[in-house]
């Protein structure tokens, strides 16, 4: 089989598809602890600041005074004013959710199915092999913590190791549960937290088959 030949396979010509029809789920977790990064390295465009910490705790009304106050958390221990754990994963930015030149994210011409494509914000270079499928979707995320962020830190995100494959037929189609740790590591090469981001793979049931 050609170098072409095998290219061709990964798309299922005709189907929509993604993926090579000779690969099982189980050759897909035989991948399990490689990763998928292809050694990207991403450092945030910002250090943490008094700003991004309190317009993440405003909304919430989010009022522990280590994530208000210098004076505070220092009496508490920590090096300085604390990040709110789940902003690790969702505040910093990695060059920006857009720039000029740059083209838009959301055309006008777009119609109700469009997914709009956002600014990465963990490193990414494929995936393992897997079987053809035709749809996904986001399911859970798991963050494991080491170190506080504080104000001033910057972070840097790096790897995209495969955590889990789970073949599973669910109500919309037959597929898998897969899962990516990803870790961040603060300016002074100090691992902060580890994050393993779920999704579903799956090749979708005709729509008069999906239960509801």
């Amino acid at each position: 089989m050609t170098t072409k030949d095998k290219e061709q396979e990964k798309t299922t010509p005709g189907t929509g598809m993604d993926g090579d029809p000779n690969v099982t789920w189980d050759d897909t977790a035989k991948h399990i602890g490689e990763d998928y990064s292809g050694g990207i390295i991403m450092v945030a465009d910002e250090r943490v600041d008094k700003v991004m910490i309190s317009r993440y705790c405003e909304p919430a009304e989010i009022g522990n005074l280590t994530y208000w106050d210098e004076e505070a958390a220092r009496m508490a221990g920590y090096r300085s004013q604390v990040v709110p754990w789940a902003m690790v994963k969702e505040v910093p930015t990695y060059s920006g959710n857009w720039r000029p030149c740059q083209p838009t994210r959301f055309p006008l011409e777009a119609d109700v199915d469009y997914q709009s494509q956002l600014a990465a914000r963990s490193p990414s270079a494929g995936d393992p092999p897997m079987p053809p499928t035709n749809a996904g979707f986001f399911t859970d995320m798991t963050i494991e913590f080491f170190e506080p962020v504080c104000l001033g830190d910057r972070l840097t995100t790096m790897g995209r190791v495969l955590h889990h494959v789970s073949p599973k037929e669910t109500r919309v189609g037959v597929g898998a549960f897969l899962g990516y740790t990803t870790s961040y590591f603060n300016q002074s090469g100090e691992l902060v937290a580890k994050a393993t981001q779920g999704n579903y793979r799956f090749v979708r049931k005709a729509e008069e088959d999906i239960k509801r």
